[in-house]
């Protein structure tokens, strides 16, 4: 596998709960093994971006490693009972406020986890310097040409390719679902192309998030703050993705989501009997690695100490009211 394709497997071990969004996934088959190589990969991610010096590799394993670990302890038995939660209602038809229901109950958990994260990161980023941070933008050009070919995201936005479009949908969709029917996929061009979204895409928006990550690099690596301080900016990245300030990205932002859980709830209510077994299998299958995982960690909590009390997470939903008062 190229790297390229492996950071979609190492993104898996952080977004196996977002299944009714129908996120991409790649290669790797098994939630498993990519959570238990989820060091290396991220590692080997990072050192094509930023060409990493030895002692950065190493702060970088230490960092990862500690950050799985309260992944694995706090986050991995909540999961499972998200996703039992979720095939529970796959079984029964699909509203639009029910997938929305389930998106945001993923998104808290990815803010959870970008709020542990953030320490991790920002100790990485007090180390960075100017050279391998100018690396970035070169790379991250190419795969968004990639990106853009590939799913008909045309720069001049006058010529727009809603065909190209659908089919990323389209992929994603069958990824979970098997092969689509031919009116499933007319329903989805249909509903792709009726979509305004003026002069702004989603690999706009991929790209502003992109450009804004670059830039809080370079802010560190130029003012070099202390490490909290370093925390902080990262934390608030994250919160700005979670809640953007911006008017223009957050309405595109909001209709997109609200197009997307409509569009997901049609398709899940239109899957035949075939394709409901191929969705079920594969969350069972997911259900089975999370399973193995807890298992694992339980047995490994047996020979290890546990993480000191402020290392262990509250439910999701509840950070996520602490952090609006």
């Amino acid at each position: 596998m190229k790297i390229s394709s492996l950071t979609f497997s190492i993104r898996r071990w952080r977004t196996i709960i977002a299944l009714v969004v129908i996120l991409p996934v790649a290669a790797c088959s098994s939630i498993r093994f990519g959570y238990n190589h989820a060091d290396t990969l991220l590692i080997a991610w990072l050192d094509q971006y930023f060409d990493l010096e030895k002692s950065q590799k190493q702060l970088a394993r230490d960092r990862i490693g500690a950050l799985l670990a309260w992944h694995r302890q706090t986050q991995l038995q909540d999961y499972s009972a998200l996703l039992d939660e979720i095939r529970a209602k796959l079984k029964g038809p699909v509203t639009p406020s029910e997938v929305t229901y389930f998106q945001e109950k993923i998104r808290q958990r990815l803010e959870t986890l970008g709020e542990r994260a953030a320490p991790e990161i920002a100790k990485l980023a007090l180390t960075l310097k100017p050279s391998q941070i100018a690396r970035v933008p070169r790379k991250l050009d190419e795969d968004n040409a990639e990106f853009r070919e590939e799913y008909g995201y045309s720069h001049d936005p006058s010529n727009p390719d809603p065909q190209a479009r659908a089919k990323l949908f389209i992929k994603r969709a069958e990824f979970w679902l098997g092969k689509l029917t031919e009116p499933q996929r007319a329903m989805i061009r249909q509903a792709v192309a009726a979509r305004d979204n003026g002069n702004y895409t989603w690999a706009d928006e991929r790209e502003a998030r992109q450009h804004q990550f670059l830039a809080l690099l370079s802010k560190i690596e130029r003012q070099k703050p202390q490490e909290r301080v370093a925390t902080d900016w990262v934390r608030g990245y994250f919160a700005e993705l979670a809640r953007q300030t911006d008017p223009q990205r957050q309405t595109f932002i909001e209709t997109l989501r609200r197009a997307d859980a409509e569009l997901i709830a049609k398709l899940l209510d239109s899957a035949i009997p075939k394709q409901r077994t191929a969705l079920d299998e594969k969350l069972h299958g997911y259900a089975s690695d999370l399973a193995s995982l807890v298992e694992e960690n339980r047995q490994l909590g047996q020979r290890t100490s546990p993480l000191p009390p402020d290392e262990i997470s509250v439910r999701p939903e509840t950070k996520a009211l602490q952090r609006l008062r």
